[in-house]
């Protein structure tokens, strides 16, 4: 039986810091990319797109995701690395993507 590798698309992030509660009141995560040989990205992903691609993956520790970053041609294929859940009302509230060679 073969899988079909997920795909998820990020778009660049300017908003850093604390305001990124804005962000998130929006319905965006803020998203990290980041591997050896690569610099780390400020990314963002829309909350319900970023679940379903975890979730389809395998989970946290599921299987290599191929990311793309809206208007550039570089594909990576990365793992989730960390998930940063809201202990207080279960929200996502960041995600880590590790780049694998």
């Amino acid at each position: 039986m073969t899988t079909q590798a997920v795909s998820i698309e990020l778009e660049t992030r300017a908003t850093l810091g604390k305001k990124v509660k804005a962000l998130r009141r929006a319905g965006i995560v803020p998203v990290h990319l980041y591997g050896k040989g690569a610099e780390s990205r400020a990314l963002q992903c829309e909350t319900r797109t970023l679940l379903r691609a975890i979730s389809a993956a395998g989970g946290e520790f599921g299987q290599p995701m191929r990311v793309t970053i809206a208007g550039e041609p570089a594909e990576y294929e990365a793992v989730t690395s960390e998930i940063q859940w809201d202990p207080r009302s279960g929200d996502i509230l960041h995600v880590d993507f590790r780049i694998v060679h």
